[in-house]
């Protein structure tokens, strides 16, 4: 009878610890990760997660059959954050349920994740699947009004991986948003709330959500200068911020979507053009520095900026920190004196980046 009572136990019994299987799992999409960032070619992050090789995926199989188990949850955490390393939503949702069965903390520090075809969106800290669903849709609006406006073929520092956004429910903003470059194989945006029923924008006391969306998109798509040396003086993404929000609040299509979103009354690229008019384009200063970006919008057009932009990428010898590009205004002058055939406009453009 103890032996067949043995025979049971082992049959049920995991092979390895929860912890290893863990591993197994993380360790795999670790590598995919690494391996595509070296050499990324046109491969999409949803044709990387279908490389995830079997014995990874029978671990993470084998992690969820477990019932009873010490590790358990602290394993069912790992498994959960590498699944969102890889876009896993499938992967990551099963986890994340077998954690919260197990401890209800545990599950809600994971929050939940909501995958869209260029980012996901992932909710913490008590924010639900409804919250972030609205949110995505909020994050698709702005990204199809940059694809209308500057045509970015690439927002991630990796090609090929999604952008992410992790959005966290928290007591009073103390940090505004802001672009996370600390991620090995990823463009990551840092977004704080403070209402789990709706977002809406500016805040009760003036945080300008929308806009510091909007704007931190322009930093995920090129930082300025080096570490050092901020080049720009932070004027690029204040300059796509406004760009993006009035463009945004003149589409009627998108009035349900961004309903509560009202920043364009106080941020606009019409009150900056007002107030750039005193101030001569140039690099010395922000307010040079957002006095030129609108010169070139209003002479060029901002698919001219996109395109300077997209060229460096192509070309690839821009400065890069972690991954995270780095632009030069010199860089950015040849690049937008190449796309430029009118001989006016090329002479324009060396005036005004002299």
């Amino acid at each position: 009878m103890f032996a067949l009572a043995c025979s049971a136990w082992l049959a049920f019994a995991p092979l390895e610890s929860p912890n290893k299987l863990a591993e197994t799992y993380a360790t795999a999409i670790e590598e995919l990760n690494a391996k595509h960032a070296k050499a990324p070619g046109k491969a999409r992050e949803d044709e990387l997660a279908k490389l995830l090789p079997d014995k990874a995926r029978r671990a993470f199989d084998e992690l969820l059959a477990i019932k009873s188990h010490d590790e358990l949850v602290d394993a069912l955490v790992v498994a959960a954050n590498a699944a969102a390393e890889l876009d896993l939503e499938q992967d990551f949702a099963n986890a994340r349920g077998r954690a919260a069965q197990l401890d209800a903390a545990a599950g809600r520090q994971l929050g939940v994740l909501v995958s869209r075809a260029r980012f996901h969106v992932r909710g913490v800290n008590g924010l639900e699947t409804p919250y972030c669903e609205h949110f995505a849709d909020v994050f698709e609006a702005i990204l199809g009004a940059y694809d209308e406006l500057f045509g970015f073929d690439e927002f991630s520092k990796v090609p090929g991986k999604k952008l992410r956004v992790l959005v966290h429910l928290e007591p009073a903003i103390d940090r505004p948003p802001h672009f996370a470059p600390e991620f090995p194989y990823h463009s990551q945006v840092d977004f704080p709330v403070v209402d789990a029923r709706e977002l809406r924008s500016p805040t009760p006391d003036g945080k300008f959500l929308f806009y510091g969306l909007c704007h931190e998109l322009g930093h995920v798509v090129s930082m300025w200068g080096d570490a050092r040396n901020e080049e720009d003086h932070h004027a690029w993404a204040h300059y796509t911020g406004v760009a993006l929000v009035e463009h945004l609040a003149r589409d009627k299509r998108l009035a349900k979507v961004l309903d509560g979103l009202d920043d364009v009354k106080w941020r606009s690229l019409e009150k900056e053009r007002e107030a750039a008019k005193s101030t001569a384009p140039g690099r010395g200063s922000r307010e040079a520095v957002m006095a030129l970006f609108i010169a070139l919008h209003d002479e060029l057009g901002p698919k001219a900026i996109g395109d300077a932009l997209d060229r460096l990428d192509k070309a690839d010898k821009r400065l890069r920190i972690n991954r995270v590009r780095y632009t030069s205004f010199d860089e950015f002058r040849t690049a937008l004196v190449d796309g430029t055939k009118d001989a006016g406009k090329r002479k324009r453009i060396q005036e005004l980046l002299r």
